[in-house]
């Protein structure tokens, strides 16, 4: 047995892989955290199987160089661009004599909210809950404990693509690596960088990567919608590359290197590698032009959706993690100036993993302590356990408002 918890966030351009644990005061440690390089998924979707599961190998070698553990089982995110969310609603008679409802009577209730038509080419992937109603008394949060003759729950269906799914699991298991849970990446992201109170409000969570920008809305608490546009960072390198006509690799080079968003006009000279040994002078002013271009088209693309789905109006601010615009030094100004709304970027507030293009993968580890109320006394945890086995029943998956953790496999493996 150990007490680590290990993430995975699967993306276009990178693996990214976390290590945390609960310390003694009950608060989480992020004590491993790297990113690999992976070429094998266009867009969120897997292209290459191979290529995916060798980046996904190195990851976790890493992890384990790190920490010093064997890593054979992780929590992995599932992206949002690639789900789909249906509201439904479900409806279950309160089981024991007492009317007292048990944990047994909420995961029955969730099981009948996944009750809906499933196209042969999809899968239900996870289930969020809006709202509890308690003998038709609504707004509830948590029912267990509760008497009642009947539960309902207000809930979103969360389907996606089953071959898109069904890649990125084989990917992983083809890395030697056995998944104990999947987290939903709107989850993972928005318990890790905003408050119950702003969600309440209303806001938006803009992931910028390098090939797709997902876009996923909070209001009053619940998730209501999520989407994708096919625009990422990549685009900002490939006009860099395409109006200094230099190769990709350089222009990747210097956008993160040089990329600024808050100077204007610094007519400063730099060196750039046009290639075959040749190099030439540019102004840094011309070269955040380009960015800026870009960087003004991506954001102008997030407006539109959020008008389209007549959301606009409903959010108080944004949210931008992820690589791409989430580095550029004057972003939240600058998109703040375009979307007409208060903007920040989001990071994790943890030592060594406070960078935006960790939001996900941090955000996986606390969402899965939190949903499974990990404490640190996992050595009294095992004992109780092998003295009374029925306790497995009260740890396997649950699904909260806060806390989501769809599919999750076998809680106990992490401790036997």
């Amino acid at each position: 047995m150990h007490k680590y918890i290990v993430g995975l966030d699967i993306g276009s351009s990178n693996v990214y892989g976390a290590v945390g644990k609960v310390d003694n005061t009950g608060e989480i440690r992020i004590v491993g955290i790297t990113a690999v390089k992976c070429d094998g998924l266009k867009k969120s979707v897997v292209v290459d199987i191979d290529s995916t599961s060798r980046a996904i190998k190195e990851c976790v070698k890493n992890l384990e160089r790190m920490v010093d553990i064997n890593i054979s089982n992780v929590y992995v995110t599932l992206p949002a661009g690639v789900s789909e969310l249906i509201y439904n609603k479900g409806i279950v008679a309160v089981a024991s004599d007492d009317k007292e409802i048990k944990e047994n009577d909420v995961m029955r209730v969730l099981e009948a909210a996944k009750l809906i038509t499933v196209p042969s080419d999809k899968e239900i992937i996870g289930i969020v809950p809006h709202q509890y109603i308690v003998d038709g008394y609504d707004h509830i949060i948590e029912p267990i404990g509760m008497s009642g003759m009947r539960l309902e729950v207000d809930a979103q269906v969360v389907m996606a693509q089953s071959t898109i799914v069904n890649n990125l699991r084989k990917s992983i298991s083809r890395a030697g690596i056995n998944i104990n849970g999947e987290v939903l990446q709107q989850q993972a992201i928005s318990q890790i960088v905003s408050t119950s109170e702003e969600r309440r409000r209303g806001i938006a969570f803009i992931d910028i990567g390098s090939q797709v920008t997902d876009i996923s809305i909070y209001k009053k608490g619940n998730l209501c919608y999520t989407g994708m546009m096919p625009l990422g960072g990549d685009n900002i390198t490939n006009d860099i590359s395409i109006c200094l006509k230099i190769p990709f690799i350089e222009a990747e080079k210097l956008k993160i290197k040089y990329g600024d968003l808050s100077k204007k006009g610094d007519n400063t000279k730099i060196k750039i590698n046009t290639g075959y040994n040749d190099v030439k002078e540019i102004e840094l002013n011309y070269l955040n032009q380009i960015i800026e271009a870009r960087c003004e088209e991506i954001l102008r693309y997030v407006m539109d959706k959020l008008k389209q789905n007549n959301y606009n109006d409903e959010i108080s601010g944004l949210v931008i993690v992820g690589g791409g615009l989430a580095l550029f030094n004057g972003i939240n100004i600058f998109a703040s100036n375009i979307l007409g709304k208060s903007v920040k970027i989001g990071s994790p507030n943890y030592m060594g993993a406070a960078s935006p293009v960790y939001t996900t993968v941090v955000g996986i580890i606390n969402d899965i302590v939190n949903t499974m109320k990990i404490s640190n006394n996992l050595d009294d945890l095992e004992n109780e356990v092998n003295n009374d086995s029925n306790i497995r029943n009260n740890f396997k998956k649950k699904e909260n408002k806060d806390n989501f953790v769809s599919k999750l496999k076998e809680f106990f493996n992490e401790f036997f």
